[in-house]
């Protein structure tokens, strides 16, 4: 089989939690204060799954991951904690959402609790979508031959050789309900290829995220087409980096 046929399509997307754009906050309990070790239980009435967060509204910010959020509403108690706030989407068990917050820092705080509807508008979300189950994959690039990127900058179209020597595709999304705009690998990239800068200056150039199966054209190959999805909303960039996750 021909490099050619082996063409690999993937789609990289950042999840961040401080949204700028697209996203609707509709209040579930508001000042809520917390001594130091003190906890608070939100129950929240759903038959579906649903987006909830909460953030920090004292004087005196949070140095230090101060509240934890766990999911109480049965099975598996996920965490997250933060400084000044995030959001997770939390699943209902016999109709209703439970999470317990928790003040762990060495003074008082006060939250509020809210919400999220997330309304995608960029053009990437014409291909993605936020209920695909996802597994880890990281690639490595040898060289880049081409990069075309969408107008509202939501994603590129990636061409290059990988170091097993196979031609691949990439989609990169870079954001879909959130245009925070931290990412410059486009920019990047678009870069070595205006200058020609020679591979050895930056391969191998390494991609990893979360990969789903994406929804296949008629007469595609099943394998063809990939989604890749961040895990987290870190970010980092080094040479030869472009990592999600």
């Amino acid at each position: 089989m021909s490099a050619i046929s082996k063409l690999i399509f993937m789609f990289f997307i950042l999840i961040a939690n401080n949204a700028q754009a697209a996203l609707q906050k509709k209040p579930i309990k508001s000042h809520i204060e917390l001594k130091p070790g003190q906890k608070e239980l939100i129950a929240v009435p759903s038959n579906e799954a649903m987006e909830i967060g909460w953030y920090t509204t004292q004087a005196h910010k949070c140095t230090m991951h101060c509240v934890e959020a766990t999911d109480k509403s049965g099975g598996y108690e996920y965490k997250i904690a933060t400084d000044l706030g995030g959001s997770m989407k939390y699943k209902p068990v016999d109709g209703r959402i439970i999470i317990e917050y928790k003040n762990k820092a060495n003074h008082p705080v006060t939250i509020d609790v809210y919400k999220l509807k997330r309304t995608c508008d960029a053009e990437a979300c014409t291909f993605v979508n936020d209920d695909q189950k996802t597994r880890w994959l990281v690639f490595k690039v040898d060289e880049f031959t081409s990069i075309e990127t969408s107008k509202d900058k939501s994603y590129s179209v990636i061409s290059g050789v990988t170091t097993a020597g196979k031609e691949f595709t990439v989609k990169a999304v870079w954001w879909t309900d959130n245009n925070v705009l931290l990412f410059s690998c486009h920019k990047t990239i678009k870069d070595y290829l205006d200058k020609k800068t020679p591979k050895t200056n930056y391969a191998p150039y390494i991609h990893s995220g979360g990969v789903v199966n994406s929804k296949r054209l008629q007469g595609d190959h099943p394998q063809k087409h990939r989604h890749v999805r961040s895990q987290s909303a870190a970010f980092r960039r080094a040479a030869g980096e472009c990592i999600l996750g």
